[in-house]
């Protein structure tokens, strides 16, 4: 009995690695119809092993054990393998060979004594070869790293002296410049469907199997201010992420992500956009990181001197990738939001003490998510929202919702829209601000209205007549803003979303 349920407990464990093998294969976009064919290969290969019955080990080792291992190294080279992982594949090859040679080193010989087996220098010999090959391997996925880097800094470089690029304008006003730093790849009901069963760990599934995708912006925005200096509200993506994401992030974050989910031209590098608008990533002194997710974090490996603010239940419980703030740890500012409430927020924060401003917790997106208020000249504000909403048709938030998490962190999500939607109805003055807005509002009249980074009266009053003909007072959508996913054309690719 002890024997049986021992076979059992191994068959558990070999099903459940194989249903996370699977899910990361999935997750790669590698059909459904081929998967399910491998994991039947899988399944019956671990159970044949445990109970060959009559079939005998060795024949379900060699009709099953062997397809089931080659179909996964050919799917890890398909869709996993990245060249930094070959001079750890061939040390691994190595220590197999070597210890293999180990307990056949020595037999016995004619008359009872000992000598070296021809298969000890054969598995030795295969052993250092393969180890000396891992060392070469090695170097060369260093230079070729190198080579990569070269060439992005080359490319910036380009796009940095491209004609059009402008000068730094110093006059005392509060500036804003949209930056966009380049597009994610998401599905579309990750970003529209929440209110379709995109929730939790369901919503999680379907992002697996469901792969009808969009490309949707990444914003960050650069704040001029003539008392603070130079301030980014999140900083959007950095170029090893979309150039070289598998050697950026390394094999364990990799299982999780998608090679292709960033993409970003040279012109949209943060430092190129920063150079171009007259600034220096080097005179940047303080983030506020509305959270931790990547797509937000990525540039803050190029802003050497900044000061870090974000909420320290972000930092302790988010979703943290190391190289992304392995430069910035020494630098990290976690406010107390103790300034009291503001508007429909029952805590804030002042960072600088004056009101120009006001970080506003809206955790529920992540677990200590935040909002970034700022007063601009002539009495209008900035609402900067990350992911609290990521569009201006996401306020109708009874009609369009993106992916929450589920159970309490939906409910503090929902809550945080809530108070924005009150915010912006108690103050004529002031305007939303999204990291992912794909619609109008962002493309064409945020782009006009921060042209030169001082939007004015005029340009807050038409963002709000913007808004106010997409969203009734109610937060309803107007008829004509209702988004659709339309599939690529070619039937490949990210698909868009039109708004009827």
């Amino acid at each position: 009995m002890p024997k049986i349920l021992g076979k059992i407990g191994l068959l558990v464990l070999a099903l459940v690695a194989g249903a996370a093998w699977l899910v990361i294969l999935r997750l790669k976009s590698v059909p459904v119809p081929l998967l399910v064919v491998y994991g039947l290969l899988l399944a019956a290969s671990a159970a044949g092993t445990l109970w060959p019955g009559v079939l005998g080990r060795r024949r379900v080792l060699t009709f099953l054990g062997v397809p089931a291992g080659v179909a996964t190294f050919g799917l890890y080279l398909a869709v996993v393998y990245h060249v930094t992982d070959l001079p750890v594949l061939l040390a691994l090859a190595a220590v197999a060979c070597l210890a293999s040679a180990v307990p056949r080193g020595r037999r016995r010989a004619d008359g009872g004594a000992t000598r070296p087996s021809r298969r000890v220098f054969l598995a030795g010999g295969a052993g250092l070869a393969l180890g000396a090959l891992s060392a070469l391997a090695a170097g060369h996925a260093d230079r070729r790293r190198r080579d990569l880097l070269t060439r992005g800094e080359a490319q910036r470089q380009a796009a940095i002296r491209a004609p059009g690029a402008r000068r730094r304008i110093a006059d005392g006003k509060v500036r804003v410049f949209p930056i966009h730093t380049g597009d994610t790849i998401v599905t579309y009901g990750q970003f529209y469907g929440g209110l379709d069963g995109w929730e939790g760990l369901n919503g999680y599934l379907r992002t697996l199997l469901d792969k009808a995708q969009i490309a949707v912006p990444v914003h960050a925005y650069l704040i001029d201010h003539p008392r603070h200096g130079l301030m980014l509200v999140d900083t959007g993506v950095n170029w090893e992420q979309a150039h070289d994401h598998d050697g950026y992030y390394g094999i364990t974050s990799r299982l999780l992500t998608e090679r292709d989910e960033y993409r970003l031209t040279p012109a949209q590098d943060l430092r190129v956009r920063l150079a171009r608008l007259g600034y220096d990533a080097g005179d940047v002194t303080t983030v506020f990181l509305t959270h931790v997710h990547d797509d937000h974090a990525g540039g803050l490996r190029h802003l050497p001197r900044a000061e870090v603010v974000l909420d320290r239940r972000d930092w302790d419980q988010g979703v943290l990738y190391p190289h992304s703030f392995d430069l910035v740890k020494e630098r990290l500012s976690f406010p107390a939001f103790d300034s009291g409430a503001f508007g429909a927020f029952p805590a804030a924060q002042d960072h600088f003490g004056d009101g120009s401003v006001v970080l506003l917790p809206a955790p529920g997106h992540s677990p200590g998510h935040m909002c970034v208020l700022l007063r601009l000249d002539g009495g209008g504000s900035a609402l900067f929202l990350g992911d609290t909403l990521y569009t201006l048709p996401h306020l109708a938030t009874d009609q369009v919702r993106q992916m929450t998490i589920g159970g309490a962190d939906t409910v503090h999500q929902i809550e945080a829209a809530r108070r924005v939607q009150r915010l912006l109805a108690a103050d004529p003055g002031l305007v939303p601000l999204f990291a992912h807005d794909n619609t109008r509002y962002q493309s064409d009249l945020v782009t006009a209205a921060f042209t030169d980074g001082s939007p004015g009266e005029a340009g807050l009053r038409e963002l709000r007549r913007h808004m106010e003909a997409v969203l009734t007072p109610g937060w309803r959508l107007r008829p004509g803003h209702t988004p659709h996913f339309v599939p690529p054309a070619s039937g490949t690719g990210p698909g868009r979303v039109e708004f009827r």
